[in-house]
């Protein structure tokens, strides 16, 4: 077995903090640019038309799952013949993003009698242009994130974000309605891709090898199938919504879910971004992959659970100063998806693991039970309204952790106690936090930005000074961490 030794762990841990760090700065800026635009378009757009567009982007996500036989990440994880690999995912993906797209057009009036929505037709045709766009980048994109390049993939981040925020914007404010949400998105992903080629110094050979071809494809169909129950769960609530309460009932639930969904889930896709190619360079040696894995957990914990459980807390006097009257239904919503998603966390990184070490079948056999698990609770709670799916995600989220883990604990020797110990410190200091919101929120402070900012600013001071207190290792070894890796980036 391979010996890990002091410095073999620092450097470890250096670089997945410097990784996080930018692809975590990417994530930030891209999703303020998202939150700005949200917060424009929630004044200029109705909830009936978010909904439209939310019935459109639950379609597309599904076929966006089978988009490139899931090659992208296997190439990700291959060690050896990469333009040989590149070469490969680059056709499957622009084979399947075309014959997806003549699928989606074609389907698009079968998706409107669905939802009993005759505009969503026409809406669905154009917007899954994105579906052979988003292909085609699938392959430079996978070729950055292998070279642990995150600080390469910033520009092309922004850039999405800001065409698709900008444009959507404008058109908005002409009276384009519903058009301006999906022009946007086709905008954001053309912008995105040709920026990534820009930046990959890649470009596509005759090289070609049937071996491993057939070693990336066999690689991609256990990612599309766990992709597939994967895309099946996380929009299952969406589609129950939405063909049981209708669009504006969807609108205020994809709005409530926004807000969390940028914060706290978008933060597990970026830490995934930089977990698996990390872990798939030390996946030899269990000891540093047990290492690595600890790492990740604990600072993983240390923002997502705080932010989840403050924004469940804030929530509806964030809505109150930032969204028109219209919106408020939504607030309980909010509260529920991120203490929903708060939790989840700390049940997504084991994914990565079964996905690093060449298991994918783990992960695909899970899947499976999650989303039977996943069905029949929600089907169960739709007939309460939003709240009640709202509910109901809760619940799942808490019993899908339980079982993330024990199979970890399994696969990696990393027991339930484990786990405790290194989410420990942000368990504690958010206990902290939260008393702090619940007594500011309670007292004098104005229904203003100035207001809540002051809550939230004191809530997060207070949380990182019992940090401090309670676990000085963890801040010290993140300091010097982070410090290390700023000095090399």
């Amino acid at each position: 077995m391979t010996v890990t030794t002091a410095g073999q762990r620092a450097e470890l841990s250096k670089q997945a903090v410097q990784s996080t760090a930018w692809a975590y700065g990417s994530f930030v800026s891209g999703k303020f640019l998202v939150f700005i635009s949200t917060i424009i378009l929630a004044r200029l757009l109705l909830p009936s038309e978010f909904g439209l567009i939310g019935y459109c982007l639950i379609a597309i996500q599904y076929l966006d799952i089978l988009n490139g036989f899931g090659v992208g990440q296997a190439l990700i994880a291959r060690r050896e013949k990469i333009e040989e690999a590149a070469n490969a995912a680059l056709v499957a993906g622009f084979v399947s993003g075309m014959l997806l797209f003549g699928l989606a057009w074609f389907g698009a009036p079968m998706l409107a009698a669905f939802f009993e929505d005759d505009r969503i037709t026409p809406l669905f045709r154009v917007l899954a242009i994105v579906i052979p766009i988003s292909a085609v980048g699938a392959v430079p994109s996978a070729l950055i994130q292998r070279g642990l390049r995150f600080k390469a993939k910033f520009i092309p981040d922004i850039g999405r974000s800001v065409a698709k925020g900008l444009i959507s914007i404008v058109l908005a404010w002409q009276g384009f309605g519903v058009w301006s949400l999906i022009v946007g998105q086709i905008a954001g992903e053309v912008v995105a891709t040709l920026i990534l080629f820009a930046l990959a110094g890649w470009r596509p050979t005759r090289r070609f090898d049937r071996r491993v071809t057939r070693d990336v494809m066999g690689f991609g169909s256990h990612i599309i199938s766990i992709g597939i129950a994967g895309a099946i769960m996380a929009n299952l609530d969406y589609l129950l919504v939405g063909k049981v309460l209708g669009a504006t009932a969807l609108g205020l639930y994809t709005f409530a879910y926004r807000i969390p969904d940028l914060v706290i889930r978008n933060s597990n896709f970026v830490v995934g971004k930089v977990a698996f190619p990390l872990l798939a360079h030390v996946q030899s040696s269990q000891e540093e992959l047990r290492l690595a894995y600890r790492t990740l957990l604990r600072y993983v914990s240390l923002f997502t659970i705080p932010a989840g459980i403050g924004l469940a807390l804030i929530a509806p006097r964030f809505i109150d100063v930032f969204f028109p009257d219209r919106w408020d239904p939504a607030a309980v919503v909010m509260q529920l998806i991120a203490l929903s998603l708060a939790i989840s966390s700390i049940g997504h990184l084991p994914g990565i693991i079964y996905k690093s070490i060449n298991r994918p079948e783990i992960l695909n056999w899970m899947s499976i039970v999650k989303l039977i698990a996943t069905g029949g609770v929600l089907w169960y709670c739709v007939g309460w309204g939003i709240e009640g799916v709202a509910v109901g995600q809760v619940g799942l989220a808490a019993f899908f952790v339980t079982i993330d883990i024990v199979v970890v604990s399994r696969v990696l020797s990393f027991s339930g106690w484990d786990t405790l110990k290194a989410i420990a410190p942000s368990l504690a200091c958010t206990l902290v936090m939260a008393g702090t919101v619940v007594l500011l929120d309670r007292g004098p402070a104005p229904e203003s930005l100035g207001g809540l900012l002051a809550i939230v600013a004191i809530a997060v001071a207070a949380y990182f000074a019992i940090l401090a207190m309670v676990s000085r290792e963890t801040v010290t070894s993140a300091r010097k961490v982070v410090r290390s890796a700023m000095t090399r980036a």
